[in-house]
């Protein structure tokens, strides 16, 4: 046989042995994935109450949590070894239905597809098809996808193995009902999470009994070193995980939420200013805008009794990352009536030249009176359809929207958006206060996280950024 010859055979058997290892990876990728510490920790424990809490987005935990649930439902035992033969069924809990296809999506990654049962079907945009989704083994072993958003968490009469909970449970007597759901079979409840955008002081207390193992991982250089390796962990981009990137990732935070969103600490620490990134000298003078921008408008009703705050915005979003300036803003006394707040605020948006028509939204908090002195979207609305001499409020366009209505605009909203304007303080040349708005440039120097009248202010900012904020667009998933 000739050495070319030879060569060649060589190449091809690494070629097809190559091709194998591929095909059992994809088939069963915890086999081959290297874990980093903290999830080598969660897999590997055997306690039936377990927590494995670390900072956001940091760590892998919602795919540890995946692995040991697909571990324990098609019984391989790697991690967590049934204690009896037949086919069990799994909860995985996610918060809402967004977050849900997202972890569907890690889900079906993780799963031996050789194992499912016939008509499994899995959608990239819709998850596992059905109206409740879920993922059927031959063997007639089942993992259920779960919501405790609008009762997509049915509890009624349910028997279950495992179940995980991926970030914090709305409430303790959810995680007690679904925690009885296992009791029959002597079952598991796990959970990954950071501690925040819901309560989670009973669930500490529950760790400080020693009811729940508590995993705790701050960001360390040496949690991010992948176990039986001595080399630090890549992002997909190349980037390294050590000292340097742990320092960048805490630059890219509010300093207040620091400890729990980059460590998993319980509680965030107001020691200053939420703000803290805000310089006056950069981050606010004169305004001379170029190119094309949009207009966005955004009203709070304030923490006082018949006080109104309006701001008006200029948007550049043409690159990953939108622009803001604040061109102007209207402060309302306690004694001025939605008809006087209404014609002020015109006549901010004549300073610059512009009709409400030319607004491309404007949001504000309430849509209706809640009191005699009380205001709102709707009066601010009819105010100034008559100022304007429209035939009928409805014709006013932009209508005033409502920021407590849609996903994700209850619990948690003011931290998202604290963090998205945290991220466009960061970013040079992203953000700008003209000078003739000193109410809301004295707020970014002096709220300290109290709901007072520094954070009416950022309020309305935070409404005004609605489109921004929740948009589903690249660069949400830094903020």
């Amino acid at each position: 046989m000739s050495r070319a010859r030879s060569v060649s055979e060589q190449l091809q058997r690494a070629k097809e042995t190559a091709l194998v290892l591929s095909q059992r990876a994809e088939a069963r990728p915890g086999n081959y994935r290297r874990w980093l510490p903290p999830q080598w920790a969660f897999l590997t424990a055997p306690e039936k109450r377990l927590l494995l809490r670390a900072g956001n987005q940091v760590y892998g935990k919602t795919t540890a949590g995946l692995a040991k649930v697909v571990d324990f439902v098609e019984g391989r035992g790697l991690y967590t070894r049934r204690q009896f033969s037949g086919p069990v069924e799994a909860w995985i809990i996610t918060a809402s239905w967004s977050q849900s296809i997202a972890i569907q999506k890690k889900l079906w990654a993780e799963i031996d597809k050789s194992k499912l049962a016939a008509g499994v079907i899995f959608d990239d945009v819709r998850g596992f098809r059905g109206k409740n989704p879920a993922v059927r083994y031959a063997d007639g072993s089942i993992i259920r996808i779960k919501t405790t958003q609008q009762g997509g968490l049915n509890l009624a009469g349910a028997t279950i193995d495992a179940a995980l909970f991926d970030e914090p449970p709305a409430s303790a007597r959810i995680y007690s009902e679904v925690a009885k759901r296992v009791l029959a079979r002597g079952g598991y409840v796990w959970l990954t999470l950071t501690p925040i955008n819901a309560p989670v002081g009973w669930l500490r207390e529950l760790t400080e009994k020693g009811q729940i193992r508590d995993l705790h991982y701050p960001l360390r250089p040496e949690y991010l070193i992948p176990v039986g390796t001595s080399e630090p962990y890549q992002l997909q981009d190349g980037t390294i995980c050590d000292e340097s990137w742990i320092e960048s990732v805490i630059r890219d935070s509010i300093p207040y939420e620091v400890p729990v969103v980059v460590h998993g600490d319980w509680e965030c620490r107001v020691l200053g200013r939420i703000f803290s990134a805000f310089q006056a000298q950069s981050h606010s003078g004169p305004v001379n805008l170029k190119g094309r921008w949009k207009l966005a408008a955004g009203f709070d009703y304030g923490s006082k009794i018949g006080k109104q705050i309006g701001l008006l915005l200029a948007v550049d979003d043409s690159g990953d990352w939108p622009r803001v300036v604040v061109l102007g803003e209207y402060v309302g006394g306690e004694n001025t009536s939605s008809e006087q707040d209404a014609a002020a605020f015109l006549r901010v948006l004549a300073r610059w030249n512009v009709s409400w028509n030319q607004l491309n939204s404007a949001w504000g908090d309430r849509v209706y009176i809640r009191g005699a002195e009380q205001k709102s979207n709707k009066a601010m609305a009819w105010e100034l359809a008559r100022l304007l001499k429209l035939p009928d409020v409805r014709r006013l366009t932009p209508k005033i929207r409502t920021v407590k209505r849609g996903a994700g605009r209850g619990a948690g909203s003011v931290d998202l958006g604290s963090r998205y304007l945290h991220q466009l303080l960061v970013r040079p040349g992203h953000f700008l206060i003209s000078s003739e708005c000193p109410f809301l440039i004295e707020a970014f120097q002096k709220w300290n996280g109290q709901d007072d009248t520094y954070k009416d202010h950022i309020d309305a900012l935070r409404y005004a950024l609605q489109d921004y904020i929740f948009a589903r667009r690249s660069h949400a998933k830094a903020a």
